[in-house]
């Protein structure tokens, strides 16, 4: 039997072992290539899972945040129609000099905030508040300002976020007054 294969094999051109060669990689390549494409399209299915997740995160965020300010005894602004400022956020407004630190950075923040390009007056305030709460206005503020933000935040047992939120309120009526939006828009939430 062992001599009849040698046999056949000697009868048989080396261009077919060539051949045979060539025909393994290419059916290894197809199978990888299948497997990587595989992989990939798995890949896909999970980054459109975490994208439905940081949604329903933001959602579950906002939802703690207005939970939050309805049951802070020292709330600075209501989650009311439309967001304000409370007797209590308006007196911490005048110790910490609110009314000057908004206009010396006003341009930059309304530029964050059209960034956004807001639609509607209710597409402002979201974003007049992210920002104002967020890094990007910190990162404006010098020291003293933000010493002074801490120091009345701690004073009074709130969080940061609680006397940034004041600014964002300020600054939602600022540019919807520049827009000639009345600030009663803001419930008039996009479709």
């Amino acid at each position: 039997m062992t001599e009849i294969f040698f046999k056949i094999i000697e009868q048989l051109n080396s261009s077919v072992f060539v051949l045979l060669g060539i025909l393994c990689i290419t059916f290894w390549m197809v199978f990888r290539i299948g497997k990587l494409l595989e992989q990939f399209s798995q890949h896909k299915i999970k980054i459109e899972k975490v994208d439905v997740l940081s949604d329903k995160l933001i959602e579950l965020t906002t939802k703690v945040d207005l939970i939050y300010q309805n049951t802070n005894p020292n709330k600075t602004v209501a989650a009311q129609s439309p967001v304000s400022i409370t007797p209590n956020g308006k007196s911490i407004a005048e110790k910490i000099h609110a009314d000057q630190i908004l206009p010396k950075y006003l341009s930059q923040l309304t530029g964050f905030v059209e960034a956004t390009n807001p639609k509607t007056a209710y597409d402002v305030q979201t974003a007049s508040m992210n920002i104002a709460k967020g890094k990007a206005m910190m990162d404006l503020l010098n020291a003293d300002e933000i010493n002074a933000i801490k120091a009345e935040a701690y004073a009074r047992g709130l969080l940061v976020e609680d006397i940034m939120a004041i600014f964002g309120v300020m600054l939602r009526d600022t540019i919807l007054r520049n827009k000639g939006w009345p600030v009663a828009e803001v419930d008039k939430r996009p479709a």
